[in-house]
């Protein structure tokens, strides 16, 4: 019989917390309005606050005292790193947090601190990269990684004299780097004239220093950013190809000839220079496969070269892989929406509405630009003459920030169809307050005046502005034609006919003895129309030649035309009023067998 033996338990040394001492080091000028709020949630996990000031002259060096720092004063030189260092210099701390004052950790980040303060390695063989939350007026929120937490070890300098970096020092002192999720606000400065002129200033600093190291890779790349940032696109694409042209990079620093690739494909996109831009996310993808962010760059810039199928295959491919928070920066919230936003316009260019719709549905709340997604969404609406809804995303379009001419103009137009008069009135009215020369409003305005409001003038006004700018817009001539002939205008109207026929190739030199045959060439116009596909056009024709001449045979086209296209409705309620006007409501026209169901009672 065999004994019960106890499971023997393997004895494992308890987990030692670390008692690690953390600094805070800063480096300010005229900060007093932000050190409160950038150190105060802090204290807790602090065990020293280090402030160096460049020069302030407000209350910045008293209130840092109140908060319990040790200030010392450092002459501002026109380089950060050194007055980092000067801060790091007086640190006594193991480990050293850096932050701008303009930094703020919430709650839950100060937390996530506090416990990694608990496991700081004892060897002081760790640095840990924060993602940083940049909210800028130029750039809008983006995130990316920094270092921001580091062992205090001797020889641990930053490098630099502006985007001052010290990874790479602490990177040849085999220091290793973690990459955490831990988030720093970095809420910057609101105005937007503020963030230029410190970037002149940081470029004028990098020039200099790129005059006694033209050969650094790091300083081209800070350079390429600042430029890039102050609209000088094109000097920032020459700095950041001495990057990516260097085989040193491309052998050595991966990561940082990978990061301006995608600089280089992003300042090529934005001057219009797609094959180049094309070429160099096409570089990064062959180094890094599965990297989310290349990809959706690639089908961006497809997209802009209408090569939709190729934009859709990339874009896809997007949605497969992570987005990874590295050291370019990313708009998360615009990355996701423009994902979803640009395949649904390249499923809408290869004709797969259903997709498209599903993908604009898919992007709306997701980036303050989601109102071009309504927009799509409600052209979509108007295109299935859903008008109620094309109102509604149009609406909300504008209120969101698509204040357009097109847009009004459109929702104009769904409100004529659905006969809201004053609502399309005043739509179509601000589309042509933007732009003048908007010719779908004038021609949208001109409908509404000539069909709904019978003010004749008005819509003379609006199709004749619309032929000064698109003279071979039929619809405006047909219409045209419609309304000289209730005003007996006949000059105009054989003026009209003649255009028309003109733009058809239809013969034009002609003499016209009544209206029997001025109504023959308009039926004649309307067969043409109807055997290119024109099917709208076709319409009009036929009703013009119908107005000016009632027959049983055009009206038979009209209603053959119409029913099969959805469109006799429109037509219906005027046949009775032209027929008054003719008074041959009873000479002749058998309405009840040219369109069974539409008698005259009913019609």
């Amino acid at each position: 019989m065999k004994k019960n033996r106890k499971k023997r338990i393997p004895f494992r040394q308890p987990i030692r917390q670390s008692n690690a001492k953390l600094s805070l080091c800063m480096i300010v000028k005229n900060e007093a309005q932000n050190l409160g709020p950038c150190i105060i949630p802090l204290k807790p996990v602090l065990d020293e606050i280090i402030v160096v000031d460049t020069g302030s002259t407000d209350e910045t060096k008293e209130i840092a005292s109140q908060l319990g720092a040790k200030i010392f004063d450092f002459p501002w030189c026109d380089d950060f790193s050194a007055a980092r260092n000067e801060s790091i210099r007086h640190a006594t701390g193991d480990y050293i947090l850096w932050l701008d004052a303009d930094d703020r950790l919430d709650g839950s980040e100060v937390e996530k601190i506090r416990q990694l303060k608990k496991m700081f390695p004892t060897q002081k063989n760790q640095a840990y990269y924060l993602v940083i939350n940049s909210q800028s007026p130029v750039d809008g929120e983006t995130l990316y990684h920094q270092m921001r937490i580091f062992p205090n070890v001797r020889g641990a300098l930053f490098e630099g004299r502006v985007h001052e970096q010290i990874f790479y020092n602490l990177g040849r002192r085999g220091i290793r780097f973690v990459k955490t999720d831990f988030m720093i606000r970095h809420t910057g400065y609101p105005d937007p004239s503020v963030v230029i002129a410190k970037s002149e200033r940081n470029l004028r600093i990098l020039e200099k220093e790129l005059e006694s190291d033209p050969d650094n890779p790091l300083l081209h790349c800070n350079a390429a950013r600042t430029l890039a940032g102050i609209g000088r696109t094109t000097e920032a694409v020459a700095h950041i190809r001495r990057v990516t042209g260097d085989e040193r990079v491309r052998k050595n620093e991966k990561d940082l000839f990978l990061d301006a690739a995608l600089l280089l494909g992003k300042y090529c996109f934005d001057l219009g220079r797609y094959d180049e831009a094309v070429s160099a996310y096409r570089e990064v993808l062959e180094d890094k496969q599965r990297s989310g962010l290349a990809h959706f760059c690639l089908g961006q810039v497809l997209s802009q070269k209408e090569d939709y199928r190729g934009a859709r295959e990339a874009l896809e491919k997007s949605m497969h892989f992570p987005v990874e928070v590295g050291l370019f920066p990313v708009n998360i919230d615009g990355y996701r929406y423009y994902q979803y936003y640009t395949l649904g316009q390249c499923y809408l260019e290869t004709g797969e509405t259903g997709r498209a719709r599903e993908m604009f549905q898919k992007s709306l709340n997701l980036h303050r630009d989601h109102y071009k997604s309504m927009e799509a969404l409600a052209l979509l609406a108007l295109r299935d003459q859903q008008f109620e809804g094309a109102i509604r995303y149009y609406e909300k379009a504008i209120r969101e920030g698509g204040v357009s001419d097109q847009n009004y103009a459109n929702l104009g137009l769904a409100y004529r169809k659905l006969n809201r008069s004053t609502e399309a009135e005043e739509a179509l009215t601000r589309a042509l307050a933007i732009n003048s020369n908007r010719v779908e409003a004038l021609t949208n305005l001109g409908y509404l005046y000539y069909y709904q409001k019978k003010e004749y003038p008005k819509a003379i006004d609006c199709f004749t502005r619309a032929l000064d700018l698109a003279p071979d817009m039929a619809d405006a001539r047909l219409a045209l034609s419609d309304i000289y002939f209730r005003l007996y205008e006949l000059e105009k109207l054989v003026h009209e006919c003649e255009a028309l026929r003109k733009g058809l190739g239809l013969a034009c030199d002609m003499t016209l003895n009544s209206f029997e045959e001025v109504s023959a060439l308009y039926e004649e116009m309307g067969r043409t129309f109807s055997d290119q596909g024109r099917i709208e056009l076709s319409l009009m024709a036929y009703w013009v030649a119908f107005l000016i001449y009632p027959t049983n045979l055009v009206l038979k086209r009209i209603f053959r035309i119409g029913e099969s296209s959805n469109m006799l409705n429109s037509y219906v309620p005027d046949i009775k009023e032209i027929l008054k006007f003719h008074n041959i409501l009873n000479q002749g026209l058998a309405i009840e067998k040219v369109a069974p169901g539409h008698s005259e009672q009913n019609i």
